[in-house]
């Protein structure tokens, strides 16, 4: 018993454009054809398309169903598992999407009608989000979020609104006061990234370049560039001890102005590394070129002064919290500005 396309097309539900598609590609090829040329499909090419069909749920491009379907043998187990990690991305989106949801109910059972923003540029910090982070590092900042953003939330505003009235006031970054909503931010950063600087660096490369996100959390470029440098300012004085009064005198002069250079270059670097790029490679030793540059730029140039911060650097937990560099990252470009130096020696 043979069936026309037509007859095959209402039966299984398809479309004839679909079936001659398939035939076109040599997914499915009818074993017959009338003598009116008319594609004729019998009993095995009814058991194949259902197994098509059955494929196509899995979401499955039709080049890999065709490959699965002509080759028995053909590794199932690998398809699986791309179907496991796509569910495990829609679970994420689903995830987070629900949270926002959950956040605009409480509004609405507050009688407090949510603007379109709220939805749109909650939508778009969900985009912006997988355009920085792995699935993995996305899942792990979800898991912390959980009960974290609600706890922290009467901090989050009380900071904001310091930041602003700061920045309003036309405060120096350098102020006592400046120098204790930083600490506290960052503080309060880390523990959404649960300590890890890798995510703290990509959290802040992130609210750098997504002005969706500026609207979202309220602090836009001026408030980013206000923290980091009173950031860089309380970083400072943590050099004291290590340093004499015209290191810190160097220092005051010239470590602070090199900090918006910082962040996109740690960036840069950790994504070297976890490629992982070679540290003695050209892309690296471009890298430590400007790693270099911009730690000698910071001390003015004194490579004494130097030395002194990097082993300081080294020695001080206190001197690397909320930095984004952590000792791996740190290992890794000293190694790849060691490459550099004895290149340039030899």
């Amino acid at each position: 018993m043979f069936l026309k396309i037509g007859e095959l097309a209402r039966r299984t539900g398809l479309t004839v454009r679909a079936l001659r598609h398939y035939d076109d590609i040599a997914l499915l090829v009818p074993s017959e054809r009338s003598s009116g040329g008319y594609r004729l499909y019998g009993r095995k090419d009814v058991a194949r398309l259902y197994r098509i069909q059955a494929l196509r749920r899995l979401d499955l491009p039709l080049a890999d169903i065709q490959g699965l379907l002509d080759n028995p043998a053909g590794d199932m187990s690998e398809v699986v598992a791309r179907q496991v990690a796509q569910l495990d991305r829609e679970i994420m989106q689903a995830s987070a999407l629900r949270t926002h949801l959950l956040s605009v109910q409480g509004q609405l059972q507050a009688s407090k009608e949510p603007e379109i923003d709220d939805w749109l540029l909650a939508l778009e910090n969900m985009v912006a989000g997988a355009k920085y982070f792995s699935d993995d590092e996305q899942r792990t900042l979800n898991t912390r979020r959980d009960g974290f953003t609600d706890a922290m939330a009467p901090e989050r505003a009380e900071l904001s609104t310091w930041l602003h009235s700061l920045v309003a006031a036309g405060a120096s970054p350098e102020s006592p006061q400046a120098q204790s909503l930083a600490r506290r931010w960052i503080a309060m950063l880390l523990e959404e990234a649960g300590g890890d600087e890798g995510l703290l660096i990509k959290l802040y490369t992130m609210h750098w370049n997504e002005p969706s996100l500026h609207a979202l959390t309220g602090v836009d470029r001026v408030g980013i560039r206000f923290i980091s440098h009173a950031m860089a300012f309380a970083r400072l004085q943590l050099y004291t001890p290590y340093c004499s009064a015209d290191d810190m005198a160097t220092l005051r002069q010239n470590y602070v102005a090199q900090t918006d250079a910082w962040p996109p270059l740690i960036a840069e670097v950790r994504q070297r590394m976890l490629a992982p790029a070679p540290t003695d490679g050209a892309a690296m030793r471009a890298l430590a070129m400007r790693w270099q540059a911009l730690s000698l730029a910071k001390v003015g140039g004194d490579a004494t002064l130097h030395a002194k911060l990097q082993q300081a650097f080294r020695q001080d937990v206190a001197l690397r919290v909320g930095s984004g560099i952590d000792e791996a990252l740190a290992t890794y470009v000293g190694q790849a500005v060691a490459h550099l130096n004895a290149t340039s020696s030899s």
